[in-house]
């Protein structure tokens, strides 16, 4: 029940930053990419901090609670299904640049965060 309500709480977090950036970012795909970047960049780092010094809730509130509210697989897909103004080239940005900041975190992060002895 405790990881149930870490989850939530973490969700609904994720979930206003993205709603905030969306009011921000006044262009959807923009917004939608923003966020999507910046929950993979987290998740990233986030994944191998838990691992190495994070505990069990502290994994549950952050990365399928905080990054999952953040990050938006619907509205990539939604938005791919729009040819005219194009979707999947923007389907192929949330992808490759997805890829590309899980190369860049990642090393990073291991660099960083030291494993707890």
């Amino acid at each position: 029940m405790k990881s149930l309500a870490l989850v939530s709480l973490g969700g609904v977090l994720g979930s206003l930053v993205r709603y905030w950036l969306g009011i921000e970012l006044s262009d959807g795909r923009s917004a939608t990419l923003t966020a999507n970047l910046i929950g993979v960049g987290l998740a990233t780092f986030l994944l191998v901090y838990t691992q190495r010094r994070g505990s069990e809730n502290l994994r549950h509130f952050l990365l399928p609670g905080f990054c999952g509210g953040l990050t938006t697989f619907s509205a990539v897909a939604a938005l791919t299904l729009e040819p005219s103004e194009g979707g999947q080239l923007f389907l192929f940005h949330n992808v490759i640049f997805s890829m590309f900041i899980i190369l860049l975190v990642l090393p990073i992060a291991r660099k960083v965060i030291a494993v707890r002895p």
